[in-house]
């Protein structure tokens, strides 16, 4: 295998086992989705051939599902420890460092972890699935809506 695909295989497999504590099952997953990720660097000749076929394959949504189950379901891990942190406080501080941090990471970073938006709108979409949550999202949204047009049409009637 091309040492720039392991590389890149290897940050992917990284972004995850680095970031969260994970127990023998996510392990089992994360293994058995990055021996798949491998079969397939194996196959490719460098990085931008195994890029290019990474994002047509089917794998780069089972990495996003994967990465997306991890984020909601494991503990994070303190970046100077690698412990669990020990309460909500210390996470919201460490997400705000994170954030400001993560505007100065590297391009090529970017491109092996999927985007925050990325593993939002997938929790976003799993909670839309689960009945009482997606009716309750449903309704926040009309509410919203009718919010808007009450303030767009309450405009044109005072212009009148």
């Amino acid at each position: 295998m091309d040492k720039y695909v392991k590389q890149s295989i290897d940050a992917r497999k990284n972004a995850i086992s680095a970031s969260y504590n994970l127990d023998a099952g996510a392990e089992k997953k994360v293994d058995a989705v990055f021996a798949e990720i491998e079969k397939l660097g194996k196959k490719c000749k460098d990085a931008t051939e195994f890029e290019a076929e990474f994002q047509k394959s089917p794998l780069n949504q089972k990495y996003l599902d994967l990465f997306t189950e991890i984020a909601t379901t494991a503990q994070p891990k303190n970046a100077a420890t690698g412990a669990a942190p020990g309460g909500v406080g210390k996470m919201v501080a460490g997400g705000m460092v994170a954030g400001a941090a993560e505007s100065a990471l590297n391009q090529a970073v970017h491109t092996v972890v999927p985007t925050r938006a990325a593993v939002h709108q997938k929790a976003y979409d799993e909670a839309r699935d689960i009945p009482v949550v997606g009716e309750a999202i449903d309704v926040a949204q009309k509410a919203s809506y009718l919010a808007h047009l009450g303030k767009v049409f309450g405009k044109k009637k005072k212009e009148k």
